[in-house]
């Protein structure tokens, strides 16, 4: 096969996925896709470096054997921790998703700003230094445990439960009432499913999205190797390694129509 027909292969521990797909279909919608969304291993935010590592290699392994052009691990956790690491085990080109904490900074206009995400992202070590090469000493930073709402997305209870989806959100920002942060890092490619839900509770605040950064990352990058699709309406495959049936309700639901496959048939 002509490599600017071949898929890109995106993954995460479930639906996270789904926002950077959706912006691939928006921004780059020749493309071809492979789904797989690794329910088994949810949440990443919650394993060791030595687990994530293991399933890493796994997951990198399933999707090396499809041929893909291109794989995207869509999912912060395993990106900012071990993003090297997984670049060397396939030779198929990798792409992370990163923090926009930079975009952050140049927003903030009272020098506080909020990041969102897992309790592995969190208190992450690679965080911390994340924080101290991009951010000025001069901005305050507040680090916040999304897991929970991570945890009403995963399970698709934030589609037809508002008001818990509203409790939840109320309840892990609580803290940010007391501060005067201006930006919100969305630090979990789960929480680009709620940005309105944040948008509306918190008008004064601006969110940051590292989805929309890992779209445009993937478009420049077939750019300049030269392989994006140039014809066609791209195709997506859906491969789940969990319950087919409620992940396929799950993502009709979502708007994403089609067969959903199990791993290994």
């Amino acid at each position: 096969m002509i490599i600017h027909n071949k898929s890109i292969a995106v993954f995460d521990s479930g639906l996270g996925s789904l926002s950077v797909i959706r912006g691939i279909r928006s921004q780059i919608s020749k493309e071809n896709i492979i789904y797989f969304a690794d329910k088994k291993n949810f949440p990443y935010g919650q394993k060791s470096v030595g687990e994530l590592e293991q399933i890493m290699a796994s997951t990198i392994s399933i999707l090396s054997s499809l041929s893909p052009k291109m794989i995207v691990v869509a999912s912060i956790t395993p990106s900012i921790q071990i993003l090297s690491k997984i670049k060397s085990m396939s030779t198929i080109p990798i792409l992370g998703l990163s923090i926009p904490l930079r975009e952050a900074t140049k927003m903030t206009k009272k020098k506080h700003i909020g990041i969102l995400g897992t309790k592995a992202t969190i208190k992450s070590r690679h965080l911390e230094e994340r924080i101290k090469a991009e951010v000025p000493q001069d901005i305050f930073v507040t680090r916040i445990d999304a897991s929970q709402i991570i945890e009403i997305i995963e399970r698709g209870i934030f589609l037809n439960n508002d008001e818990l989806t509203i409790n939840t959100i109320s309840r892990t920002l609580e803290s940010l009432q007391e501060t005067n942060v201006d930006v919100l890092v969305l630090s979990s490619s789960h929480l680009s499913f709620i940005r309105s839900h944040l948008v509306s509770m918190f008008p004064s605040i601006r969110i940051v999205d590292p989805t929309f950064n890992a779209v445009k990352e993937i478009k420049q990058y077939l750019k300049a190797n030269n392989i994006l699709r140039k014809s066609g309406q791209g195709r997506i495959r859906i491969i789940v390694n969990g319950d087919k049936n409620e992940f396929q309700s799950l993502i009709k639901t979502m708007g994403l129509s089609g067969p959903v496959e199990s791993f290994g048939k």
